[in-house]
């Protein structure tokens, strides 16, 4: 038996190739249980009796291999090698002691691995969520170079707008999030290229158009995160109302000196990544345990009770399991957590960090520095938004808009596209 070896960032894939049966078997193997079961005589198991002596504790469950490689045991049998970096283990005395090695080398025989294999031919997986900010980009002056307005090469000429439109349906529908580089100065203005002329933006307790700057004068209740310069993690929006806004956009009138810029996930994807990759149980609770968002401010209170996830009633047919609606999270109105038993409330916040963890990994988010005239529009129930803290007159114009007037829009210019 031979076998092919891919590396995820969360574990391994191992394809088994019988050459005799001429089949191939996957199993998928977590990085912590490789590390726990090295089959080495050099700290992980006796010399003698080999039997195990590392301790399970000290394996930590995010470890990854430094790389890995095909190779073979004393035998010349085919094996898998995975190098790890070295990592405290205890020694005779109980005392944490980190072995002098460079690279710690578990070398595992390929039938052994078959033999032990926990997840055969798992279908139900993820990938990452999309964290490239390119995928999501569109250059709308690029779109009036190509589709100029006859009456005025400066503007978009009609076609222009139908593929420009488009294309916002096809970003937004596929990943959530839409940067718009190049847009122009007007915020009335871009309001219309997602929603059509009679409808109109939804006001808020903030007011119908939100001015997020530190020297805010505009707006209402301008005592939150939002009109400082303080950095506000990954959130969505609203989480305290009953019914949330289904699209915000942001619009760059005038970028910080420094730092400020936004980023992105798609928690859709990244709850069913925690799912099926990283922690079930994880996911149940997050599904399950409400959570209090309060909103409380001088002028204004509003409270709203949800699980960070909500499912709705739709089943999945490839899993037979409800989808995920709504992801309702805000770590500044979320209130005292009151609603587990004490037994079970340090499981929760295990669960939230989990979670956590995955939103703050490099390859979950995408990240995007807008300059003046660009726009960033996301989905309000299934991406996440953050910004980094800055340094000067930074200046975003938000704005909420309906999910179904935007879709409604914006799905007028995709099926005219259609039908051409």
């Amino acid at each position: 038996m031979s076998a092919r070896l891919e590396l995820k960032p969360d574990w391994a894939r191992i394809v088994f190739v019988d050459e005799a049966g001429g089949t191939e078997t996957t199993a998928d193997f977590h990085y912590f249980w490789l590390r726990h079961n090295c089959p080495c005589l050099s700290g992980c198991r006796h010399v003698k009796t080999k039997e195990r002596v590392i301790d399970t504790a000290t394996i930590p469950l995010e470890i990854r291999p430094l790389h890995a490689a095909l190779s073979a045991d004393d035998e010349g049998a085919p094996a898998l090698a995975f190098y790890w970096a070295p990592i405290a283990t205890k020694d005779d005395g109980g005392r944490l002691v980190i072995q002098d090695e460079k690279e710690h080398v578990s070398l595992f025989p390929v039938q052994w691995l078959r033999d032990n294999a926990y997840a055969v031919n798992r279908t139900h997986i993820h990938e990452l969520p999309p964290h490239d900010a390119a995928l999501v980009t569109i250059d709308f002056a690029a779109y009036v170079a190509e589709h100029p307005d006859t009456g005025d090469s400066s503007q978009l000429s009609s076609t222009g707008a139908v593929l420009y439109k488009a294309a916002l349906y096809d970003r937004l529908s596929r990943f959530g999030v839409a940067i718009i580089r190049n847009r122009g100065h007007d915020t009335e203005d871009i309001i219309h290229d997602f929603i059509d002329s009679k409808a109109d933006v939804i006001p808020t307790h903030f007011g119908r158009i939100e001015h997020l700057r530190t020297n805010n004068t505009e707006n209402a209740n301008n005592d939150q995160l939002g009109y400082t310069n303080s950095a506000v993690r990954l959130h969505t929006d609203q989480c305290y109302a009953e019914t949330v806004p289904g699209f915000q956009f942001l619009h760059c009138i005038r970028p910080a000196d420094v730092g400020g810029e936004n980023y992105f996930v798609h928690a859709e994807s990244a709850a069913n990544y925690l799912k099926t990759e990283i922690s079930h149980r994880a996911y149940e609770l997050l599904t399950t345990v409400p959570v209090r968002f309060d909103r409380k401010q001088a002028k204004f209170q509003a409270l709203h009770v949800s699980p960070i996830l909500r499912l709705s009633d739709e089943i999945d047919p490839a899993t037979n399991e409800r989808k995920l609606a709504q992801v309702r999270y805000s770590y500044f109105t979320q209130g005292a957590q009151t609603n587990v038993p004490f037994s079970e409330l340090r499981e929760w916040y295990e669960a939230q960090q989990e979670w956590d963890k995955l939103l703050y990994r490099d390859d979950f988010q995408i990240k995007a520095g807008l300059q003046t005239g660009d726009v960033v529009i996301y989905d309000n129930l299934k991406v996440l938004h953050a910004r980094n803290g800055f340094a000067g007159p930074r200046h975003m114009a938000g704005v909420y808009l309906a999910a179904a007037d935007l879709w409604h829009h914006l799905g007028q210019a995709k099926r005219s596209l259609a039908v051409k």
